[in-house]
Formats: C-alpha cells, structure tokens, sequence
C-alpha cells in the first residue's frame, strides 16, 4: 500500500468516526497519550544505564502498574462521563433553546412553546433516542395525515433539527471530555495509583527481604561455615531443601 492510499485511508477513517463526535475524538487521543507516555516511562528505566538490575527489578513493576491504572483510570472515567452525556442529550434531558426551537419549527401548525417540544412526539417515541428519531421521520406520529408537500417541507425541517441536534450534541461531548479529564487526571487517578503503588511496594520490598534472606542463610551455611570432607554429601544442605534431620 501506497503512502499517499494510507494517508487517505487514515483520514477517512478520522472522518467517518470522529467529524461529528470531538468529544469522542479527545478522550482516545487522551488514552493514546498515556499510553505513550507510559511506554516512554517504562523504556527510560529499561535503558538507563545508571540504573542497576537489582534497581530495574524494583521500578519495572511500579511504573507497569502506573502505567495500568493511568490508562485504564483515565480511559473508563473519561468515557463514562461522556456517554452519560450523550444519553442525556439524546433522551432529550440536556437541549439547548436552539434545539427545541427547531424542534417545534417541524410543525408550526401545532403552536408549541418550544419548552413543551416532548409534545411533538408521542411516549414510545420519546423512548427513543432523538437523532434516531429524527433519522427516520416517515415513521413519525407526528407526519401522519399531512399532504405530500406538508410531508417535504417537515422533513426539510427535520433535517434542520437534526443538524442542530447533531451540533449540540458534539459540543456536550467536548465539555463532558474536558471535565471527565480533568477529574480523572487530577483527583481519581493519582488516588488509585497511590494505593496500587504502594501495595506493590510492600510486595517487592517483601520479595527482596526473603530473598535476602534465603541468601544469607545459603552463606552461612554452605559458605561460612562448610561441613568437613567426611560429610562432602551434605555439603549443598541449607534450610530450604528437603533434608529432614
């Protein structure tokens, strides 16, 4: 494949997945981010030449585990919240003024205040979500009985609602981003990664005291103090194998 083909590929891909959803589009560029980020971290340690193995054995570890409860933290945080958002838009709990109005605008026959917009569908609709809704207006109530014209023009202005619809939404979305990522990076996230990174710490710490143990034992039994050549077939013993005395 060409160059220029995955460029466009790349591109289309963009296009058809985040032209009308930016909020969409910030959370994944969030999560890639701290994603890199954290692979940079962890190959930092792994070719610092100053750090020793013994030292890399320690912080390899913690920085996988940061690198774990920052993506996973930041990534389920920021799109909970997001989505939670949409859904209010789209049940109809989060609209502008601009919205409704062009809402009520789709039949003007039926002289709605546009606060009172809900009456433009009946309750199974409003059980759907709206753009869904407005993405399919021949099955609407609301087209019932209208002439063809009538029909045409409601659909004119159905298509209008819907770009609004489409826009506000896209901008909650940016909002709902930008809050959830302030809350996952500034209160949730350092929170969590504190408790993990010390239970990790008291892991290691007590890995590192027994084996400094087992070493110790090993010395000064095998090595400090060795068995006299009469006794050559114990002389691997140590507290850890399966001599019984």
């Amino acid at each position: 494949m060409s160059l220029s083909k995955m460029v466009q590929n790349i591109s289309q891909y963009m296009f058809d997945n985040y032209s009308k959803d930016s909020g969409k589009l910030l959370v994944h560029l969030g999560a890639l981010g701290w994603v890199l980020g954290s692979a940079a971290q962890i190959g930092a340690v792994i070719g610092d030449k100053n750090i020793d193995k013994e030292q890399k054995r320690f912080l390899l570890p913690q920085e996988g585990a940061d690198a774990a409860v920052n993506v996973a933290m930041y990534y389920t945080i920021c799109e909970a919240i997001k989505r939670g958002a949409d859904q209010l838009v789209e049940k109809g709990k989060l609209l502008s003024d601009d919205v409704a109005k062009a809402l009520v605008a789709i039949k003007p026959s039926m002289n709605l205040d546009y606060k009172n917009w809900q009456n433009l569908f009946t309750k199974d609709e409003l059980k759907t979500a709206l753009s869904k809704l407005l993405k399919d207006p021949d099955n609407l109530d609301m087209l019932k009985g209208l002439s063809i014209d009538e029909k045409a023009q409601a659909k004119k202005l159905i298509a209008a609602a819907l770009e609004k619809l489409e826009d506000h939404k896209d901008n909650v979305g940016v909002i709902s981003a930008i809050v959830a990522s302030v809350i996952a990076c500034n209160i949730v996230t350092p929170y969590v990664r504190n408790i993990v990174a010390s239970k990790i710490q008291n892991h290691m710490l007590e890995k590192e005291t027994s084996e400094i143990r087992k070493t110790q034992i090993k010395r000064n039994i095998t090595m400090l103090n060795p068995l006299p050549l009469s006794f050559k077939a114990f002389n691997g013993y140590n507290t850890y194998s399966k001599v019984k005395i």
